[in-house]
């Protein structure tokens, strides 16, 4: 277990300590910050794990009116072998379990405790990881209504999010402790942008509503799959009879975009509207928070380099203290030193000696 140096400050934090010690945190804030942010992800990818029914739940019969997919999205998954109907199988039956398997490599004294589960572990969510996001580029295009800035927007998550665990696992490959900490850091805050951006999608549709009148153009294809009733189709949105008659297939029709009422095709035009937007200012959001959580713990970073070097000189790497993707060797900071031989050998023993069980070492 670990202890923390200084005595608490008051009865408060000597009992918090009995809580989170244990877990492996000798700090307040480090706990709190892994409860709020792990337990967003935690709870997230529990209340989605249903969805790994695709066609039971997530496109069941009832998903319009529940919390499965939007209404109109399973049009394009439900099409037989389609690029969609493997992309969001792929998607979903790789990135929850993904999401949930990650929690474990984030708990402190699961690494002290359980190094080769640890390990193992991480290699499972690295490649769940990688298939999942092939399966969300394979859907951008059609994925809540698939505008140009909606497929950008997931290629350039997708991106950072697999470029920072391809980093990792360099940096973790040549014992650069404290890069790999940071780049898996940034790989799982970019992925919960997910998590956010759905908060802002719900904030933002219901001010719509009040504001003003905002409208977009829907596929009568899918208009006709949210109705269900051709006749209804061509009754509201009459630019839909190019599309029956077969003179346009891709024919679309203007759609107001609503949150409120029970007009499933207004909705879904409300949620197609606001995705694009949502993504980039979450993506924006959590590289920012991130960034800014890392700056703030410069600390750790610190002891993480010296057992880095300390790893690396066992490891006959070189230069010691930087063989991995560093700023130092890379750019032109200042070149790093380790500490003194007595304090270099006190961070590389004992419990923090533990710190190096990281994912993908």
């Amino acid at each position: 277990m670990v202890q923390s140096e200084k005595p608490p400050a008051n009865a408060f934090v000597a009992q918090a300590r009995k809580i989170y010690n244990p877990i492996g945190f000798s700090k307040g804030y480090n706990f709190v910050l892994w409860f709020i942010f792990l337990g967003a992800l935690f709870g997230f990818t529990l209340a989605r794990l249903q969805y790994l029914n695709i066609f039971g739940v997530y496109c069941g019969e009832s998903a319009a009116a529940s919390s499965g997919a939007l209404p109109g999205e399973c049009f394009y998954y439900l099409q037989p072998r389609s690029r969609e109907q493997i992309g969001i199988i792929l998607h979903l039956g790789c990135i929850l379990p993904a999401s949930l398997l990650v929690c474990l490599q984030f708990i402190p004294v699961l690494r002290h405790k359980a190094i080769i589960v640890h390990r193992i572990n991480g290699y499972i969510v690295v490649l769940l990881s990688l298939i999942g996001t092939a399966g969300a580029l394979m859907i951008a295009r059609h994925s809540f209504g698939g505008g140009i800035e909606i497929q950008t927007g997931v290629g350039v998550l997708g991106i950072m999010f697999i470029g920072s665990l391809v980093l990792a696992f360099i940096n973790i490959k040549r014992l650069q402790i404290e890069q790999h900490r940071a780049w898996m850091l940034r790989a799982w805050f970019y992925a919960g942008a997910i998590i956010t951006l759905r908060i802002i999608m719900i904030l933002t549709v219901m001010i719509m509503d009040v504001t003003g009148e905002y409208y977009i153009a829907q596929p009568c294809d899918k208009i006709n799959f949210i109705l269900k009733s051709a006749e209804k189709t061509a009754t509201r949105y009459p630019e839909c009879a190019a599309f029956f008659s077969g003179e346009n297939p891709s024919q679309q029709a203007l759609v107001q975009a609503k949150y409120s009422g029970t007009d499933a095709v207004q909705v879904t035009a409300a949620f197609n509207l606001v995705f694009g937007m949502a993504a980039w200012l979450a993506v924006a959001l959590h590289a920012i928070g991130v960034e800014l959580y890392l700056r703030l713990t410069p600390a750790e970073a610190e002891r993480l380099r010296n057992v880095s070097y300390q790893r690396q000189v066992e490891a006959g790497l070189k230069p010691a203290g930087r063989a991995g993707l560093t700023a130092d060797r890379l750019g032109d900071a200042a070149t790093w030193q380790p500490r003194d031989a007595y304090k270099a050998e006190k961070v590389s023993s004992g419990s923090d000696q533990q710190h190096l069980a990281t994912p993908l070492s």
